[in-house]
Parts: C-alpha cells; structure tokens; sequence
C-alpha cells in the first residue's frame, strides 16, 4: 500500500513539474500605467490594467480606488496578471495591433511614431502628443504653420481600441478645426505679440464650451467616443512664410538703421548748438528736459532757437551734399570766418571730399560754383552768401532719405 501512494505521489508531482511551464504561460506581465487587452478567438474577453491606486471600473474606465478599497490583485504580484488556462493554447491571447501617433519632446521637437505590432497601450497615463498644422489663414490672409502639444490620457482602453479605427487621428481632427477657426479671427501679429490672445488657452477654452444648441463639447466627445481625455494644449511655434519672415527681418533691420541714423543726427543736431551757446552738451540736455520750448525761443530770451536754425541749415547742406571739400576757416580776403560758423561747420562737414588733393580747382569744384554770374567758389564764401547758395542750388537726394520736414519732426520726438 505504502508503495502504491509512493508511486502515485510520484506521478503528480511529475505532474506538477512538467505543468509547471504551461501554467506560468497562462500569465502574462502589464507594466505600470498600461493595459493589455485578452481576446478569444478575436473577440474580446477583458482588459487587464496596472496602476497603483486605480482600477478599471465596470464601463472600463480609469477611476481612483475609493479609502479602504482593496485592490483586485495583491501588490507582491506587481505587473504580474492572470490571462486564463486557454493562453497556452493559442485560443485566448493579448490583443496587438499597429499604432501611429506623434511624440512630443520638451525642447519643442516631434517624432513620428509608428508601431506595427504593439500588445499594450497607455492607460491612465499623461502623455504630451503633437499636433502639426499647416496653411492655416489668419485674419488678414496670411498662412500660418506651426505646432502644438496636446497633453491627453487614455482613461477607456477598450474604446480607444475597439470603438474607433485610430484613436490618435481622430481626435487630432476633432482639435485641429478648432485652431484653425481661432488664427481665421486673429492676426499673425496679435497672436504673437498681445497677450490677451493666447492660442493654446483660448482653444482649449474653447474645446470644453457646450455647442449652441446643447451638443457636448469636443473634449467630452472625445472622452465619451474614443477614450481619450485632453487635459491640455501648449503653443510650441506659429511661423508665417520664409517670405514674410524674410521680409519683416528686413524691415526690422532698415529700422535699426534708421533709428541710429536718427540717434546720430539728434547727437550731432546738440553737439553743435551747446558748442554755439558755450555750454557743455550735458548741461544742454538739462535745460531741454527742464524746458523744451528753449528750441522755440530766440537766443535774445535764453533760449537756442538761432543756435537749433544754423545746426539745421549746415546740417541739411550735409546731407545734400555735393561733393565740396572741407571748408575753409577764413574769408577768401583772408578775414576769419566767424568762430561760431567756424567751428559749427567742422562739427557737421559741410563739405565732403571731392577727391581734390592739391590747390587746383577740379571739375567738381567748378560745377559747385553758383549760378547767376559769380565766380566764387562755396568754401570762399561768408555765411549769409552760403545760406543763398544752398537755396538755390538743386541737390540730389538719396532715394532712402526722409525729407528734412520727416527727420526735423522725427528727431524733436526722439530729443522729447
């Protein structure tokens, strides 16, 4: 008898040890904030989900475990769950399928994602997708291109699978219509620059707002057909054409130039008239912020408005130009020139390099002489006779300057 339970003992442990792979096979391992999904015969049987202080309720939501809840399976299993008897047969086994989506990394790039056969998916995990627009119209017309995150969560599995052909593209269909309907009422400028116009958050915004007739929102619709949750969007980039870029580069670059040319004129505008009142351009500056009529009043009152004249007069013989050479600190009978007008005209330089080198009159220099009889030459004349000279003389201006009534205007806003 002894002998017989011996054998018999012996037979099912032998039983034990050659099941013991087939009953291990019936187990399979679910990774922290994932679910895999068991079919039979391609049909569905349940969806097995991990993560701690969560469970799947009985519609296949994600939801919290309520206090005191125990959880379905003990935590020293892990991931580590129970498919069924049949797993080894090859009659229930875990659901793959290809999935596509689009990966967005925190410094701002994407990645195309593409996985041919995959047996599990996110679930009750936060996870940041991209969304890519194209051609998109602002307000005035212009096409704007850019990028988006959109950070999402599966919280039905079960409906991200089964209830739609690509959870992913559908519900990037349902955002997307939306950006587009808000660039088409903004412009590229407000969008960039006024804050009161956020992108990502007045769409989300926008996402959650019941339709006018009572139709769920887009986020709720989401939820409720594809088992995605949109937590949030963020604005990555919005960029317009090259061309346009290329262009308002340009323009912001003719600025910059601009805006110093007009900082160096204004410089050399006070320069001049503290060197005409004897005053340190310093101790100018001050009187002009204490009063800035002082450029209205004449120099018999205490103010500088002769002074801020002769600057301009010189200056505006400057910018014609003409090709006249440095100018003489003396009359042609040999008299000095006055000191005023002097030194005023070396500051500004009047007159330019006409390549003249020697004491000889050159062809330049005779077709600067004035018209109507006279012989003299500019840097023989005395002030008042250089005043009518440049009255009269036509000069030729460069096509990108301002006429002088635009730089005098502009330069009084930028002194004030």
């Amino acid at each position: 008898m002894n002998t017989l339970f011996e054998v018999i003992d012996s037979v099912l442990f032998l039983v034990a040890i050659l099941s013991l792979p087939y009953l291990m096979s019936c187990f399979t391992c679910v990774a922290e904030g994932t679910s895999k999904t068991v079919v039979r015969l391609d049909g569905y049987v349940k969806t097995l989900f991990v993560k701690k202080g969560y469970k799947l309720d009985q519609d296949g939501e994600v939801v919290q475990l309520q206090k005191g809840e125990k959880p379905q399976y003990p935590d020293f299993l892990g991931g580590l769950r129970w498919v069924s008897l049949l797993k080894p047969l090859g009659i229930d086994k875990i659901y793959t399928r290809p999935m596509k989506y689009v990966k967005a990394f925190p410094d701002g790039s994407f990645e195309q994602r593409s996985d041919k056969k995959i047996d599990f998916i996110l679930t009750g995990t936060q996870y940041q997708y991209g969304l890519r627009f194209e051609s998109m119209a602002d307000s005035n017309g212009l096409p704007l291109s850019g990028k988006m995150t959109m950070t999402a969560m599966i919280t039905n599995p079960y409906k991200a699978q089964f209830l739609v052909k690509d959870w992913f593209d559908a519900s990037v269909s349902r955002v997307l219509p939306r950006v587009r309907e808000y660039i088409s009422e903004h412009t590229y400028d407000q969008i960039i620059n006024d804050h009161t116009v956020q992108l990502d958050a007045d769409v989300f915004k926008t996402l959650n707002q019941v339709g006018p007739n009572g139709e769920p929102s887009i986020v709720f619709t989401v939820k409720d057909k594809y088992g995605l949750t949109i937590l949030a969007l963020e604005t990555v980039s919005v960029d317009p054409p090259e061309v346009y870029r290329k262009a308002t580069l340009a323009n912001w670059e003719a600025g910059q130039v601009a805006t110093k040319e007009t900082q160096e004129t204004a410089g050399r505008i006070l320069r001049s008239v503290a060197m005409l009142a004897h005053i340190s351009e310093e101790e100018l500056r001050k009187k002009l912020d204490g009063n800035p009529n002082l450029r209205g009043i004449p120099n018999s009152q205490g103010g500088y408005k002769e002074d801020f004249e002769r600057a301009w007069d010189l200056l505006k013989r400057d910018r014609a130009g003409g090709g006249l050479k440095d100018i003489r600190v003396s009359n042609a009978d040999g008299t000095k020139l006055d000191p005023a007008t002097a030194t005023l005209a070396t500051i500004i330089g009047l007159f330019k390099d006409s390549g003249n080198s020697g004491g000889s009159t050159t062809s330049s220099q005779k077709g600067n002489r004035p018209k109507g009889g006279s012989s003299k030459r500019p840097e023989d004349m005395n002030l008042e006779e250089l005043r009518e000279w440049g009255q009269s003389r036509k000069v030729r201006k460069r096509a990108e300057d301002m006429t002088d009534e635009e730089l005098e205007k502009e330069l009084d806003e930028f002194d004030k």
